[in-house]
């Protein structure tokens, strides 16, 4: 590259940048929200930084449970939280500038996979500046996007390279890729559509070449490519046992559906994807049973009109093939990402997300960018990306602060999304966090009104009314929740909780074997047991529960306090010093409490 373009480049990198951090600057003062509580300050493997559990279970509670499995980003969340402890400032700080990164990528990668520098350069622009990301950029989980996405686009660059020199070089570039493709699918699934992107984009970029001759000359790179992807596939269903999410009707109503049914509302939430995209004016966090109703007709106009937005993007994406092929690239990408998220090749975990539109709105953004660069050259494409820009930065500065705190999120959400059962359902959590009790029955209410006798609205519900002492009501909740939903682990143990408070140790050892039955891996669900086998005076039996906890998390802080605590109030101080001091510095608060306090009953009681 010359001197001159490679200086101008570096300009453009250093501008789109700045766009990035500019508009989510203000996203830094967020706090923790949604699912970023089970995600890292309410998952005991990210506070203890225990690398095996991340590697080895499914995120995002580190206990067996659900069937996402996202190690890298989780262990993203685990440094984060060994050096800002559970400070949010500086998990945005990453976020913010992961957002900057994979801008940059943008540009620097589609340049070099033949789309002109100015296409390039409005496309980063208008991808940095894009308000449908603010779900992915502004709350903390969604670095999983900013992860793969990081690693798709590093991992396609370095394929590029590969393509421009030969023998051992070239041999490493692709080594690099492959490498890099398997870290994006470490952090999330999606990435898995670069074997796809990367020969369509040669296939696109070939020039005089013919085709085959292309294919079978890089054949062993794809076949590399490939083989991540189907060890990666493997490697998961080792780790969740299953390859897909699995599917519940209040997260995903399509997912439950015959395929036909399935893929007709996928058209039909294809059409709210594109609205999103090209006009992202209206936002929202959830969408959720039951905001988008499922279709009942092809005739449906939602259905209709997803599918004249499918048709469409073929259609052009064919007829720019040779006139304009970065708008048939930038289609493309868009659409192979997209296809995955999607649910019309297979169910996914939600109906939509707007996270899920980041990857897929970098090709958006290109095909935007060849098609404003072909309807006006020079000044035409400059002014329009530059209002562009501005008009997106102004709904993206808006739209970050709703990530601020839990009242004003959930509260949004329900504004935004008044049909979905969740958004109540979580906004009466919230409620109840902050002792507006009356309120937040209102909200379970509405939620259920939505979607009768919900299991999770109802666990939501007894969760709430557990903490405000009302253990009558929180046990009679959550047998509806085990009623609607009778393999309903945490409902058990909940329960078990609940009967415990109440002075019945018999019923809560109950519910708490039923929890163990269905959740048998878990540390955590141990130490309740051992703690209501001693409140039933059975100590013998509640030793060897907790020590069985021990020996499955040796150095889990969370599991040594709750023994300690146990062999403490049992009198025996020198067993709780010895459990206590395997914690390492900085212990929790309350396990340097009660290490001190052993310590100086060991001391009073030592001749």
């Amino acid at each position: 590259m010359a001197p001159r373009v490679e200086r101008g480049r570096a300009f453009q990198a250093v501008v789109v940048a700045l766009i990035a951090i500019g508009l989510y600057a203000n996203s830094l003062g967020n706090g923790f929200v949604y699912d970023d509580p089970n995600a890292i300050t309410g998952n005991e493997a990210v506070v203890a930084g225990d690398l095996r559990t991340i590697l080895t279970t499914p995120s995002w509670w580190g206990d067996g449970r659900g069937t996402l499995w996202r190690p890298l980003t989780t262990l993203t969340f685990a440094l984060d939280y060994a050096l800002y402890g559970a400070a949010p400032f500086g998990f945005h700080v990453v976020n913010v500038g992961l957002h900057a990164l994979v801008s940059v990528l943008v540009l620097v990668v589609f340049a070099r996979a033949g789309v002109a520098s100015s296409v390039a350069f409005a496309a980063a622009a208008l991808f940095a500046s894009h308000p449908v990301h603010t779900e992915a950029v502004a709350n903390v989980v969604g670095r999983a996007e900013l992860l793969a996405a990081a690693g798709f686009f590093l991992a396609w660059w370095c394929w590029l390279a590969a393509g421009v020199v030969a023998g051992p070089v070239a041999t490493a570039r692709i080594a690099g890729a492959a490498l890099l493709f398997f870290l994006a699918l470490l952090a999330k699934e999606n990435a898995i559509a670069l074997p796809a992107v990367v020969v369509v984009a040669d296939l696109l970029g070939r020039g005089t070449e013919p085709a085959v001759r292309l294919l079978r000359r890089r054949a062993p790179g794809y076949l590399a490519l490939v083989a991540v992807a189907l060890g990666y596939v493997a490697l998961r269903r080792t780790v969740v046992g299953a390859i897909t999410p699995e599917a519940e009707l209040l997260d995903n109503p399509l997912g439950l559906l015959p395929a036909g049914e399935r893929v007709v509302g996928a058209v039909a939430v294809a059409g709210l994807y594109a609205l999103r995209l090209v006009f992202p004016l209206r936002l929202a966090a959830d969408y959720s049973y039951d905001q988008i109703p499922v279709p009942e007709s092809l005739l449906d106009p939602r259905v209709l009109a997803g599918l004249a937005v499918i048709v469409g993007v073929a259609v052009v994406a064919w007829w720019a093939r040779r006139r304009l092929p970065a708008l048939t690239l930038g289609l493309l990408v868009m659409a192979l990402t997209f296809a995955l998220v999607s649910n019309l090749i297979v169910p996914i975990g939600t109906i939509m997300g707007e996270r899920l539109l980041y990857l897929p709105s970098a090709g958006f953004c290109v095909a935007l960018a060849a098609g404003l660069a072909a309807a006006g050259q020079g000044r035409v494409l400059t002014v329009a990306v530059v209002v562009l820009v501005a008009l997106y930065g102004g709904r993206t500065l808006a739209r970050n602060p709703v990530w601020r705190e839990p009242l004003v999120f959930f509260a949004t959400m329900t504004a935004d999304a008044p049909r979905s059962a969740r958004a109540h359902a979580e906004l009466g959590t919230a409620l109840a966090e902050a002792g507006r009790l009356g309120e937040a029955e209102a909200a379970f209410a509405r939620a259920l009104a939505i979607k009768p006798e919900d299991p999770v609205t109802l666990y939501n519900r007894g969760v709430a009314l557990g903490a405000a002492g009302r253990f009558d009501d929180a046990a009679a909740t959550y047998r509806r929740a085990i009623a609607a939903k009778p393999d309903f682990g945490r409902a058990f143990e909940n329960l078990g909780g609940v009967e415990s408070a109440r002075g019945d140790q018999r019923a809560a050892l109950a519910a708490l074997r039923r929890a163990q039955e269905l959740t048998p891996e878990s540390p955590y669900l141990l130490m309740t047991i051992g703690n209501v086998q001693a409140r039933a005076g059975a100590t013998a039996e509640a030793r060897a529960t907790f020590e069985d906890a021990v020996a499955r998390r040796p150095h889990d802080p969370l599991v040594l306090t709750a023994y300690g605590t146990f062999l403490h109030q049992q009198g025996d101080d020198r067993a709780a010093v010895a459990i206590l001091e395997r914690i390492a510095p900085p212990r929790p608060d309350a396990a340097a409490a009660l290490l001190a306090e052993s310590r100086r009953r060991l001391e009073r009681a030592t001749p």
